[in-house]
């Protein structure tokens, strides 16, 4: 994994203990949506590295 992604994982950590910590109803809903944001990129980085790999592995 490349600093990147770490940086992301801690990024969406911190995402959901902000909104673990906040008060508001809309507060919490929107540090979830950045950390669903944040995960969805590091889901999609990870993604296409594999397949990338699969296709050079045929």
């Amino acid at each position: 994994m490349k600093v990147l992604d770490y940086l992301l994982i801690v990024v969406v950590l911190a995402f959901l203990v902000a909104s673990y910590l906040t008060g508001s109803p809309e507060g919490k809903a929107g540090w979830n949506v950045l950390a669903v944001l944040c995960s969805a990129w590091f889901g999609s980085r990870i993604g296409g590295r594999i397949y990338k790999k699969n296709h050079e592995n045929k």
